[in-house]
């Protein structure tokens, strides 16, 4: 039998019946109907498509896709080659519909090889570049396999795998399939249907934001001319990690704190949490970023940040809090968001540092600078955020 992971047996069942009202979100224990905590989404990846040119997961970035994974010698290829003309064919014209096969043998499928597989299965497509196949370093692909779509190898045949996922516009995985079952197939179909749809009612949905805030003035922009945040590498919560490529697209609200602040800081942790629920009652949860830097890093550790963030609900989709080495914090905060952060006798906590929200766009500009502590300031950078997510200025 043809390898599936065990949440897809999980879910399909041996009939493919589906069980959810909506499509569901995957997690490594099994699916939820809600974008949860824990989500399985794509993670960024860099390989070779059928053309020879560098192919990036950004690039599906906006698309809904089906994932496949296989070889062009596989015993299995006409079966699987079979299953997924069918969505193909049914989306065609659909730019933002597309197919991406990641190779099983990478040694067999060179570029050539796979540009005359995709060139004999894409003859009647509307557009060009709907049907990606991918290879190039075996060992980082079988990292992709297993890190992103969680699929376990049978270690007798673990280039026989008949999985296919169904993946939404933001990378998160939507919906599991057995290639060998033409029944799953036709849910597929139906799927990418829905998935089409929610695209369409939150595009919807942004265009009348943006037409509503058409005539609003443009935020200024601030610092010198031609100031961007600089790039940065620090530690999350869960000691992972984060940097500046972890936020690249988003508009970010910045702050700089500390755990163990007796005055300000509690405050401007109360607000940032206000912030997170505005920014998830406004649809906005994958576009916009709160960053939390701790100037006390030498207490603030991951496990320290990770306990703050859970008495204040974080949610890590939308809120991170970051540590790392002092000298890069503080000349972060000097340097990159002109903010204060300096060793103080006198500062209660030992510490005195800013107690302003800054507002950073999509492109590392800054574009705001809020009181922290005042409720009536946070709301308005709730509003401007808003603007710069709908009008991408």
């Amino acid at each position: 039998m043809l390898a599936l992971p065990l949440i897809g047996l999980m879910i399909l069942g041996v009939d493919g019946e589906h069980h959810f009202n909506t499509l569901p979100y995957f997690t490594t224990a099994g699916a939820t109907e809600s974008l949860e905590d824990g989500a399985q989404r794509v993670k960024p990846f860099t390989l070779t498509n059928q053309n020879g040119e560098s192919f990036t997961s950004s690039s599906l970035d906006g698309q809904v896709w089906l994932a496949a994974f296989f070889s062009t010698n596989s015993p299995h290829v006409a079966q699987m080659t079979k299953q997924l003309l069918w969505p193909n064919f049914r989306y065609r014209d659909e730019s933002d519909i597309t197919t991406v096969c990641f190779t099983l043998d990478a040694e067999h499928d060179t570029p050539e090889v796979l540009a005359s597989y995709v060139e004999r299965n894409t003859r009647y497509n509307g557009f060009e570049g709907k049907w990606q196949f991918l290879t190039g370093n075996q060992s980082q692909i079988d990292d992709v396999i297993a890190s992103s779509f969680m699929i376990e190898r049978d270690t007798i045949e673990p280039n026989n795998i008949a999985t296919l996922w169904l993946v939404d516009d933001k990378g998160y995985l939507r919906g599991v399939y057995h290639a060998a079952s033409e029944d799953a197939i036709k849910d597929a179909v139906e799927d990418i249907a829905l998935l089409q749809k929610e695209m369409d009612e939150a595009r919807y949905e942004k265009r009348k934001l943006r037409e509503a805030m058409a005539e609003l003035p443009s935020l200024p922009v601030l610092g010198p001319q031609g100031h961007t945040v600089p790039p940065f590498a620090l530690l999350d919560e869960d000691s992972l990690e984060f940097s500046h490529r972890n936020c690249e697209g988003q508009v970010r609200i910045v702050d700089f704190f500390f755990t163990r602040c007796p005055t300000i800081c509690p405050i401007m942790s109360s607000q940032m949490a206000r912030l997170q629920t505005g920014i998830e009652q406004r649809g906005m949860k994958d576009a916009i970023r709160l960053l939390s830097h701790s100037v006390d890093p030498e207490h603030d550790r991951p496990e320290q940040l990770s306990e703050y963030g859970k008495r204040l609900g974080q949610d890590p989709r939308i809120w991170k809090f970051l540590t790392g080495e002092k000298d890069d914090l503080f000349d972060l905060a000097r340097n990159g968001y002109f903010l204060t952060a300096i060793e103080s006798d006198t500062a209660a906590g030992g510490i005195f540092h800013s107690d302003v929200f800054s507002l950073i766009d999509q492109s590392g500009r800054i574009r705001g600078y809020y009181d922290g502590t005042d409720t009536k300031e946070v709301d308005q950078l709730l509003n401007d955020a808003q603007q710069l997510w709908a009008t991408n200025d």
